[in-house]
């Protein structure tokens, strides 16, 4: 089942082949007609740039302290418990 496009017999499972110079063609002329906002584009790029860049501090934070969390709970088994305190002092005093 493909999406978008009804099954062909002759057609065989292969895609079309796309045309990336005429699609950058095409896209040129929308943003030279002005249909197209420049200004409004660039604007939404950096606020996803920075949205992207938000998410991905609070997400490291979050798998950090989750990972902190975890391994302050194997303090009393003989292997761990000395490397999980460890570094748990090196996170204390930083």
């Amino acid at each position: 089942m493909t999406l978008g496009r009804k099954n062909n017999p002759g057609e065989g499972a292969s895609p079309k082949p796309v045309d990336y110079e005429k699609l950058g063609r095409m896209i040129e002329v929308v943003f030279m007609t002005g249909y197209a906002n420049r200004a409004r584009y660039f604007r939404m790029a950096f606020l996803k740039g920075i949205f992207a860049g938000l998410g991905s501090v609070i997400g490291a934070s979050i798998v950090v302290a989750v990972a902190l969390w975890t391994l302050s709970l194997f303090e009393a088994l003989p292997l761990v418990g000395p490397v999980s305190e460890n570094i748990q002092q090196a996170v204390e005093t930083q």
